[in-house]
């Protein structure tokens, strides 16, 4: 009898938190659309505009709707939408050529969020930066309690098959730590101090997206076209 009541209470646990977890992505999924006034963001130079040269793109570059994401390693909400929202969006509209995705690195801080841009970018030398960009955000808890995750990093790449030996070396280089900072820089001289934060076809939201809203915005687009 006691054994049935555990298991009874311990499945009646689960569903709570499961719920909890589907009420929360409810909430941010109807999130809406900031008013925005477009004056208030300056203008950048020809270099700062280049996205191949400072964003991670990916899908076709002749594309007719743009998503720029800016986002911190260590924002929840940012790893929120890495895991619930952006592999479909990867799927239905990047990998079938209607959208092309680029990814800013904007760490709201140093330390850490910085080295955590360099280490997808050192796995990008591998040929896996959007694995390595999940496994970040899906294990921000583990490696950002770490004084020095460097190492925790490597692990993560050789967990991916990688030479995690290799992207120790890049992090101790610190080679792609400037480009990190030009990232930065752009999301900072765009005005923004909050993480996520889209422009879909140059129209800004901030805060996490949902599926639903995220594809509702590019129909809207791909209907102008």
């Amino acid at each position: 009898m006691a054994s049935s009541q555990s298991k009874f209470y311990g499945a009646l646990a689960l569903i709570l938190i499961a719920g909890a977890a589907l009420i929360g992505y409810a909430a941010i999924r109807e999130q809406p659309e900031p008013s925005v006034d477009a004056s208030t963001v300056p203008a950048l130079s020809d270099a700062e505009l280049v996205s191949e040269e400072i964003g991670i793109s990916r899908g076709s570059a002749d594309a007719p709707v743009v998503i720029e994401e800016y986002a911190d390693f260590l924002c929840g909400y940012c790893g929120m939408v890495a895991a619930l929202t952006l592999p479909q969006i990867m799927e239905e509209y990047v990998e079938t050529g209607k959208v092309r995705f680029v990814f800013f690195d904007y760490p709201l801080g140093q330390g850490a969020s910085v080295l955590a841009a360099e280490a997808a970018r050192c796995a990008g030398d591998q040929g896996a930066y959007w694995p390595m960009q999940r496994v970040l955000f899906t294990r921000m808890r583990e490696w950002g309690s770490k004084r020095d995750p460097r190492r925790t990093f490597g692990e993560y790449a050789d967990a991916l098959g990688l030479d995690g030996g290799a992207l120790e070396a890049c992090l101790e280089s610190h080679r792609h730590r400037d480009i990190v900072l030009a990232s930065q820089r752009r999301a900072r001289q765009l005005g923004l101090n909050s993480t996520p934060v889209f422009f879909i076809n140059g129209r800004l939201v901030t805060g996490a997206m949902g599926y639903d809203q995220m594809a509702a915005m590019i129909e809207e687009e791909l209907a102008k076209q």
